[in-house]
């Protein structure tokens, strides 16, 4: 039997009327969060205009998928949408990035959160021995892991909770490891470089995963690196995160962003 066509899970911010149409695409979760990981980011975008649609990236995830293979599922569901805005954080932000040779992807503005564009030999490995330790040491442990090297610098929160029953654990650990996975060897500087459109990277300057040099950009595209952030720059400074979204959004004569 074969198994169903995975459909889109997802939740609309904001007014249905508003003028402007922004996509978001989340990171890798272990159970889907409700879009709550946006929510320090949502006001910039909101305010400039924008009906929302937080999407889970691994809603659309079938078995034996790669990186490109869900990209070109989401393609489908995207396109229909008409976005004026692509966003994504982490994985999802990998995925808006494997869209951006397509025609239909220019007329957008894109917003990438701790959005890796190359993942290089470290990124890898550590990504591969959270991914390994589901089945090593249950996901619980995992996610002690993926907490140490996702928090930032001035956070003492300490890891979550795993799942408290075994079918739980074993479909989250699943979806982690899976979807922790799809960013092994991504490559998209192609794409990103020759995208004609207007383009910002946000990431934490100090991050353990995502940095400066898994970033690519291509001409009048910024990055904007957020100082005392790690992995989920919108977390740990999210009025800083919140001001570079904004004035990306709303350009400035003048713009305090560091362009590369």
């Amino acid at each position: 039997m074969t198994s169903p066509v995975p459909a889109p899970v997802r939740v609309r911010l904001g007014d249905p009327r508003a003028p402007r149409t922004a996509c978001v695409l989340a990171p890798v979760m272990a159970q889907w969060d409700q879009g709550a990981f946006f929510e320090p980011v949502a006001g910039a975008l909101l305010s400039t205009g924008h009906r929302v649609t937080v999407y889970d990236t691994l809603s659309l995830l079938r078995e034996g998928d790669d990186l490109a293979a869900l990209a070109d599922r989401w393609a489908g569901i995207l396109r229909a949408e008409e976005p004026d805005l692509l966003a994504g954080n982490a994985l999802g932000g990998a995925v808006v990035q494997q869209l951006l040779d397509r025609p239909w992807t220019h007329r957008a503005d894109v917003v990438l959160l701790s959005a890796p564009t190359v993942a290089d030999g470290p990124l890898d490995a550590t990504l591969e021995r959270i991914a390994a330790a589901v089945a090593s040491h249950g996901t619980a442990a995992a996610l002690r892991l993926l907490h140490e090297v996702v928090r930032g610098p001035e956070d003492p929160s300490p890891a979550p909770a795993g799942p408290r029953h075994h079918a739980d654990d074993e479909r989250h650990g699943r979806r982690l490891a899976t979807g922790l996975r799809l960013l092994h060897r991504a490559d998209a500087r192609s794409r990103v470089e020759a995208f004609p459109g207007r383009l910002l990277h946000v990431y934490g300057t100090e991050s353990k995963l995502v940095r400066d040099h898994h970033l690519a950009t291509g001409p009048g595209h910024i990055r904007a690196g957020i100082a005392r952030a790690g992995m989920r720059p919108h977390a740990d400074q999210p009025h800083a995160t919140r001001r570079a979204v904004s004035a990306f959004l709303e350009p400035q004569p003048t713009k305090r962003i560091h362009e590369k």
